[in-house]
């Protein structure tokens, strides 16, 4: 049986039974906003419970109303649902009551409304209430953002004559008014507000923020007498909270340098937020612990102060680095950028930071300590190694605890890898600082660079090597290999390969299984656990195979022959020892660099497995999105904080966006990606409104109707004149979206940016100016539109 309570006046146990938009009218009256005449009806299950509605209706007197879903899963503090159930606008007489609340009830189930269920609730069970309303005679409406989308500190204020539902509805375009204190930054021509109103509603915004204690979305009407009266509240489920740089350092880059050498090339693009908080932040403290020990920094440094993301992608703060080059005797700043980088750096400033003479004589002693310590950098990584253990067959706490026991076993790793490029880059220098010798110093390099080289231990040689090996082994048992496909190399692994050839592949795997493409990326699989990837590898050596080899490698002792022509005596063997020391140190450096991989291969493994039980106990949707949490909020996921499933939801699809942008090589001040504009200058630009943040470039639709919707393929671009809600089941394969009209705060632009779809509204002409075929890139941050290249051209 039904049960009807006014909204001011609902039993505060069944607060959290009465639905989102039922609860949010109760609290906006609590709080002392002025809400129309409603009430809520629950427990609605049969064809009477449809007459007490309208009973009630008629009793009260309540003439032209609104009935509204107010479903238990809908605009919650996690999941809006904004749109996906019923609201029927000017409803009057009983019949007409009766209807509308057949209506709401049986949009529980339509299409859109299953289709967010199954994306962000994995089917949770929603309960339909209903809110019955009186209309108000609205000179204007709208809504109000209490956090300006992209203008931290603004409330956000939209307005139309009339109803608001066109604006909601994603039908008709608002006037936008910016909010701060008691100022609007830009009045509209022609507004539908005067400022003083556009204010009062900033201050309400602002007002609910507080009261609510969370960012809110707020709907609001004037009347014809001049009174806001507030017809919903529901909490902002991501505003700004999931954005391309929401994991960017917190540290001051004032004047600070960064640079994408090195870090760049050892972990290209974009990082996961998952290795961001566990083999990042381990280099950054492995760096962090030798600038400690050799008196550069405190060991309060905060984290990301050498190693810091930005954009997900990763920075060496070059204005850090440069510390123990006044710190230490025997560094400076050049010396420093052609070790880290290869070369200078002109563009970063050297710092001012003086040590006094006996403290810089002290802490140059732990330095050399690790200058001259390749043996020891090899035996503390083998310590480790020796150490680190996981228990994988223990349940989901039981392996997340081990993660967090086992992780400064990953800082200790790093560390020692970075000992190791100490030793190397101290045995190379010594070899280097013989180039004053030779007139041509680009000569000298190269032949450096050839004494380096047939290293019977360099870890990354003996991985081609050992693959020749196997390819050799197998064109010899069935030589048609070498142009076998992916597939048919899998067929005849699995069933033809000699004993031979499985020996090779297996003693490939011991040694080198675990490493793989991207391998310091924690969610790339190793090559143990991703046989294409591998088989892709061998694929590109075997086609090698038969075909003319060039000239034959002259050996590594022709380069130091030469070098070692210009010295004689002691000199001559003092050279040589440098020559074998550097060739030691490149060694030493690749060998813990592998067995870096190794321990964190270890990690890989252990969240694999975590997020299989995870999935299994319903707790993701799938494996792959514990890689777009943080290594702490696993922990809260554990503890049940289901919310953070969307937050990694809304991460991984800003992920290829944020792979795909490219940084300059040095920066000052907090990296900034280059524009779609600096990448193609002749692209056609026009301009709408950013709602939705994120970049995307892809092939454009029109959508003009459902059959147009129906041919749209992942990864396109929809251009569309509104923000329809009956749009949003296409939200999770589209790359991005523009419409020519629409408002921040429209059904359709709410859903979006729970799918973190890039988004710009108001692009005039939008579906004149752009094809079906075209390829375009959208600025979700700016509002700009690139036309990049047309279907015909």
């Amino acid at each position: 049986m039904a049960k009807i309570y006014d909204i001011k006046s609902i039993p505060a146990e069944l607060l959290p039974l009465v639905g989102g938009k039922a609860r949010g009218l109760n609290s906006l009256v609590k709080f002392g906003f002025e809400v129309p005449e409603a009430f809520v009806v629950t427990g609605i299950k049969a064809e009477d419970d449809f007459a007490d509605v309208a009973a009630e209706y008629t009793r009260r007197g309540m003439g032209v109303v609104s009935v509204r879903s107010s479903a238990t899963l809908e605009d919650g503090a996690d999941f809006s649902a904004a749109g996906q159930f019923s609201t029927i606008l000017n409803v009057c007489g009983e019949e007409d009551v009766k209807q509308a609340t057949q209506d709401c009830v049986d949009s529980l189930h339509n299409v859109t409304a299953e289709n967010y269920s199954k994306t962000f609730l994995r089917g949770g069970e929603s309960e339909m209430n209903v809110v019955v309303q009186k209309m108000v005679k609205a000179r204007c409406a709208g809504v109000i953002f209490s956090k300006a989308p992209m203008r931290p500190g603004f409330v956000l204020v939209e307005a139309v004559p009339g109803l608001g539902e066109n604006l909601v509805s994603g039908k008709m375009s608002a006037q936008q008014y910016r909010v701060r204190g008691n100022e609007v930054e830009q009045m509209p021509k022609f507004s539908v507000l005067s400022k003083e109103e556009a204010v009062a509603l900033g201050k309400a915004g602002r007002l609910a923020e507080e009261v609510f204690g969370m960012p809110m979305d707020l709907e609001w009407a004037i009347d014809e007498d001049g009174t806001i009266q507030w017809l919903q509240a529901r909490p902002i489920t991501i505003s700004e909270s999931v954005t391309m740089n929401e994991l960017d350092s917190p540290l001051d880059a004032v004047g600070q340098g960064f640079t994408t050498g090195n870090i760049g090339e050892m972990m290209p693009g974009a990082v996961t937020p998952l290795n961001i908080s566990t083999n990042m932040y381990a280099l950054d403290w492995g760096v962090k612990q030798t600038y400690v020990e050799t008196g550069c920094c405190g060991d309060d440094m905060p984290p990301f102060s050498f190693i810091a993301p930005y954009y997900n992608h990763m920075f060496f703060n070059m204005t850090n680095m440069y510390l123990i080059c006044h710190a230490v005797y025997g560094t400076a700043k050049d010396s420093l950028d052609v070790s880290i980088c290869g070369q200078q750096l002109k563009d970063i400033a050297d710092i001012s930071f003086k040590v006094g003479g006996w403290q810089r004589l002290k802490n140059t002693l732990p330095l050399m300590k690790m200058v001259f310590g390749g043996k020891r950098a090899k035996e503390g990584m083998d310590k480790v190694i020796e150490a680190l253990h996981f228990d994988l067959t223990q349940d989901a706490d039981g392996i997340y605890k081990q993660i967090l026991d086992n992780f400064d076993l990953l800082k200790w790793a790093q560390y020692w890898h970075y000992n190791a490029s100490y030793y190397s880059g101290g045995q190379s220098a010594m070899l280097d600082s013989c180039a004053k010798d030779f007139k041509d110093k680009d000569h000298f390099k190269s032949l450096v660079a050839g004494c380096l080289t047939q290293v019977d231990e360099f870890e990354s040689a003996n991985i081609l090597r050992m693959m020749h090996t196997l390819a050799d082994l197998m064109i010899a048992d069935e030589p048609e290999t070498a142009g076998y496909d992916i597939e048919q190399l899998a067929d005849y692994m699995d069933h033809r390969a000699s004993a031979f050839v499985r020996k090779a592949y297996e003693e490939f795997m011991m040694r080198h299984g675990h490493r793989g493409i991207r391998e310091p990326e924690i969610m790339s699989r190793p090559w143990r656990d991703n046989r294409e990837s591998f088989l892709t590898s061998l694929k590109s050596v075997l086609s090698t195979k038969g075909k003319a080899e060039g000239s034959e490698q002259k050996p590594w002792t022709d380069y130091a022959d030469e070098i070692l022509s210009n010295y004689s005596g002691l000199k001559r063997r003092m050279v040589s020892g440098f020559i074998e020391k550097a060739r030691n140190g490149v060694c030493c450096r690749e060998y813990t660099k592998s067995k870096v991989i190794l321990a964190l291969d270890e990690f890989k493994q252990a969240y694999r497995q975590l997020s299989k039980l995870l999935v299994r106990n319903g707790v993701l949707p799938d494996e792959d999105c514990i890689y777009f949490l943080l290594q702490e909020e696993v922990g809260q996921l554990l503890a049940g904080d289901q919310g953070l499933v969307k937050k990694a939801m809304a991460r991984r699809r800003l992920y290829p966006q944020q792979q795909a942008l490219k940084f300059p090589y040095t920066t000052i001040g907090v990296p900034q990606p280059l524009s779609p504009a600096d990448a193609d200058p002749n692209a056609t630009v026009f301009n709408g409104t950013p709602v939705s943040r994120g970049m995307a470039s892809g092939v454009a639709r029109i959508v003009r109707n459902e059959e147009d919707a129906a041919a749209l393929q992942k990864g396109e671009i929809m251009v569309a004149t509104s923000t329809d809600i009956g749009w949003s089941p296409y939200y999770s394969i589209v790359a991005g979206m523009v419409t020519e009209i629409g408002s921040a705060l429209s059904h359709g632009v709410v859903v979006a940016r729970e799918y973190a779809l890039p988004t710009v509204v108001n692009a005039a002409n939008a579906m004149e100016l752009i094809q079906t075929g075209d390829i375009i890139t959208i600025d979700g941050n700016t509002g700009k539109v690139f036309i990049n290249k047309r279907k015909s051209a």
